[in-house]
């Protein structure tokens, strides 16, 4: 009888670790090891899901037919799949006894047996997924692509906290290395620490696993603790339904008793995308100047392999710039991303959005895509709803049509570039805004078949508009009396003063220059534009 059941919730603790010279280089071994067993086991996964499909009796278990799930039909087809891998040892036990075996010589001194075994098990969670159709094929990881963590399974591995006096005080990793933690430099995280020790102290955890992140030229290290349970509730949730809108770099946030607002994705990684920028712009000089046959007669990059092995000593700093760089882009889309999900999460917990695909708008939208990242957001929202108690539903666009309906019934094609929706009936307002509003009002119908279908109820939209003043209004500008017909925005002062200057046919100063220069004509901060 399983003591707890599968598929049971858990939450992650983390804390930095003190590392000295020796901790360091035998934490490096150690990763480096792990690298070529998990290797090694996702060879031999790939090479097993081969077997299988070779077989014969895949393409006679593939025939059978698929049924409902639970059916006799379902469970047939699922028993001949399963009989074809336990005859070619295809499978999670197999693959973690396999890791277990290539403990010999050298190996077993660096890779820990529970170690190993969570190695096998990860390999083996790629090439299934590969094996399923769900991903593509996993890559084996070279020296350029090390391991970020090694785990182990249960407290019984060799990765333990410990402790001294009921306080948290290091990590033991082996039989003969301990790591300690690093000791808090605030008020706040000694608090922290304290109640890590107590949660540690409670029984309820799980496991343990190193990780370590490059930042800069060195590599820093962490521990994780895995505890039983769900996460802490840290941030206040208020009932009641909030919809979404969701675009490449902005969302339109309407809740259902609440003034609804406009927020930016990833607000704050403005200065991290200039910081990219610069380096990508150095690295790439420094590419053309130090392997100049890797490109073409008109400077573009030849396909295929790349010839800049050698590179300079600024070179090889510049790449380690670039790699920090994308780190604390992502860290603070990540820091951001959250802080606007506890945020939505305390005006609602019913969390309402359209299911697009995030990753068609790459395409159109790259460097948006790239740096703001609405799918990491969505995903990030939904996590955090469900260990809150939260619900997120996203509907389906094509049977709604958000952008394409109106309160009155009317449903119109719009243009991509319309960013205003305009009927007949008198309803103005932003397209994005109006489309997150109508959200609020989309139920699931399921029919005699069993089928459901998401529809827009048009008539509690249209009653609820009656008392909605801040819908029609303009979410960018923070006003909730300007009608939908106008927008606002603040123009470029440097290009306002440059049209000035064409106008005059006079050569003057742009930018702040010229408003110290000329300050009987102070430059615009605010157009207004009429329909």
């Amino acid at each position: 009888m399983r003591k707890r059941p599968r598929g049971a919730p858990t939450y992650v603790e983390s804390w930095p670790l003190r590392m000295n010279p020796r901790a360091t280089s035998v934490a490096g071994t150690r990763f480096e090891a792990g690298r070529r067993v998990y290797n090694a086991c996702l060879g031999e996964a790939v090479r097993r899901s081969l077997t299988v499909k070779a077989d014969p009796g895949w393409e006679e278990a593939r025939k059978l037919p698929k049924g409902k799930p639970g059916s006799p039909e379902a469970k047939a087809r699922r028993d001949a799949f399963k009989a074809l891998d336990e005859r070619h040892g295809f499978s999670e036990r197999e693959l973690m006894s396999y890791a277990s075996h290539l403990r010999v010589a050298w190996v077993r001194d660096h890779v820990l047996a529970q170690e190993a075994q969570v190695l096998g098990r990860r390999a083996f969670g790629a090439v299934r997924s590969w094996h399923l159709g769900l991903r593509g094929k996993p890559r084996f990881r070279p020296v350029s692509r090390p391991l970020r963590s090694l785990e182990c399974k249960d407290l019984f591995g060799f990765v333990q906290p410990v402790m001294d006096g009921g306080q948290l005080v290091g990590v033991r990793w082996g039989k003969d290395l301990v790591l300690g933690v690093a000791q808090p430099r605030s008020e706040a995280e000694a608090h922290e620490l304290a109640r890590l020790s107590c949660l540690l102290a409670s029984g309820e955890l799980l496991s343990c696993r190193i990780v370590r992140t490059r930042i800069g030229s060195r590599w820093t290290y962490r521990v994780q603790f895995v505890v039983d349970g769900s996460s802490p509730l840290r941030h206040p949730v208020r009932e009641g339904k909030v919809s979404l809108d969701m675009g490449p770099s902005w969302v339109d946030v309407v809740p259902q008793d609440a003034p609804a607002f406009t927020a930016k994705l990833a607000d704050g990684v403005e200065r991290n995308r200039r910081e990219l920028r610069t380096v990508s712009r150095k690295l790439d000089r420094q590419h053309r100047a130090g392997s100049p046959s890797c490109f073409d007669e008109r400077g573009r990059h030849k396909p295929g392999g790349c010839d800049w092995k050698e590179r300079s000593k600024n070179a090889a700093r510049t790449k380690d710039r670039l790699a920090d760089a994308h780190r604390r882009l992502a860290a603070q889309r990540l820091r951001a991303h959250r802080h606007l999900a506890n945020h939505i999460l305390a005006i609602g917990t019913s969390v309402r959005l359209e299911d697009l695909d995030y990753r068609s708008w790459q395409k159109n939208f790259p460097h948006s895509v790239r740096d703001r990242a609405p799918g990491l957001f969505v995903r990030e929202l939904c996590r955090k709803a469900g260990s809150a108690g939260a619900s997120a539903y996203g509907f389906s666009p094509f049977t709604t049509a958000l952008s394409q309906r109106c309160v009155c019934g009317k449903k119109a094609k719009k243009p991509l570039s319309e960013r205003t929706h305009r009927c007949p009936c008198g309803v103005s307002a932003p397209r994005d805004h109006f489309s997150a509003f109508l959200g609020l009002f989309v139920h699931p119908v399921v029919d005699e078949e069993g089928n459901t279908t998401d529809l827009l109820d048009v008539e509690e939209a249209r009653l609820a508009l009656l008392s909605r003043d801040d819908i029609c209004g303009d979410p960018a500008s923070g006003s909730t009396k300007l009608r939908g017909s106008r927008r606002r925005w603040r123009p470029n002062p440097r290009a306002v003063a440059r049209r000035r200057a064409r106008l005059n046919r006079s050569p003057q100063p742009t930018g702040d220059g010229a408003a110290r220069a000329n300050p009987a004509q102070p430059v615009p901060t605010a157009l207004v534009l009429a329909p």
